[in-house]
């Protein structure tokens, strides 16, 4: 007797976030991807064309899910309280899921079709709302993005790993600050 499938595009790209959450970014490979669903490779382009696709929808998956826990997360705040939590959550978030950060290190790979850039867009957009209090900007979308991938980037190498994690916050929250309110001015 055949086992009968319930596979979906759904369970798939479950098992890819898992995947690549739990063996990183490189171990997200067509071959792996079929053996944790326990399906042969080629079943897997029922689902997804080819491994460029997979990361940007896993991607793209893992960015909805980050948005909306920022959407939930700054709800009734404003200005720098807005600001200040928008950017733990998303530190807080891409440390939980380290995948996501380095798909979004490579993030010029995707085409500006992907699903993975849609939701980066989607991003920056919310980024923006952050950062303009009354119209006014407390800062770039483009420096703060910058700055928040950059810290968590080298807080996740090996350079950093034995920083004390209230070390390591303490020093986020002292550069998101310095961003908005320089110590000297330019």
């Amino acid at each position: 007797m055949t086992k009968r499938r319930t596979l979906d595009r759904e369970k798939v790209l479950a098992t890819a976030e898992k995947l690549a959450d739990e063996q990183g970014l490189g171990a997200l490979t067509m071959p792996n991807l079929a053996k944790a669903l326990d399906i042969r490779s080629q079943s897997l382009y029922n689902y997804v064309a080819n491994r460029e696709e997979m990361v940007s929808l896993t991607g793209a998956r893992l960015m909805q899910q980050m948005y909306q826990q920022v959407v939930d997360g700054i709800i009734g705040l404003s200005g720098s309280k807005a600001y200040l939590k928008f950017a733990d959550i998303v530190r807080d978030f891409l440390l939980a899921h380290a995948s996501l950060s380095a798909i979004l290190y490579h993030a010029q790979r995707f085409s500006t079709d992907s699903a993975m850039y849609q939701e980066i867009k989607r991003m920056i957009k919310l980024v923006d709302q952050v950062v303009d209090v009354d119209g006014n900007r407390l800062i770039s979308s483009h420096v703060l993005i910058g700055a928040v991938l950059g810290y968590i980037f080298l807080e996740t190498t090996p350079l950093y790993q034995d920083e004390d994690e209230n070390v390591a916050t303490v020093n986020y929250h002292q550069m998101l600050f310095r961003l908005i309110d320089p110590v000297e001015k330019a």
